[in-house]
Order: structure tokens, then sequence, then C-alpha cells
């Protein structure tokens, strides 16, 4: 039985791309690969949100790959 709702079945691993942008995910990628709706990613792009890091150029936020690793606890993710 899986731990919670989240959680993958033992033995398969998540295999996370790398962003299409040298500044990170979009908005976009990031929900797709977080499992969130993109209104939710926004939400959390907001100062003391947990994507609050996320830099916007233009009309695009770009989301930086170890903090969303971080979300989805996996190596590389250490944002500090």
């Amino acid at each position: 039985m899986q731990e919670n709702a989240t959680s993958l079945p033992a033995g398969r691993a998540l295999e996370v791309p790398p962003p299409k942008s040298l500044l990170g995910y979009t908005a976009a990628e990031a929900a797709n690969i977080l499992g969130k709706h993109i209104n939710t990613i926004y939400i959390w792009v907001r100062p003391g949100g947990p994507l609050a890091e996320a830099r916007q150029l233009g009309g695009t936020f770009y989301i930086p790959r170890r903090v969303v690793l971080a979300l989805l606890d996996l190596p590389g993710g250490d944002a500090a």
C-alpha cells in the first residue's frame, strides 16, 4: 500500500525533464511536473510561497529547477 496519495508505487522512479530554458521551468512546466493546476503555481510564486524564488520576465514566470526538485524531495533540490 502506498504511504499517501502522492507517493509513487514501490520501485518506480520519477523522471523530471530538464527545463527548456536556462532560466528554469515556466509556470506551465512546473504545474505539469508537480501535478498541480497552473493557478496554484501562480499563487505559489507570490512572496512567502513555496515558489517565491521564481522570477518574472515579461509575462512569464521562471522557476529554478532546484526549487521544483526540493518540492518533490528529490536530489539536487536543496532550496536553501
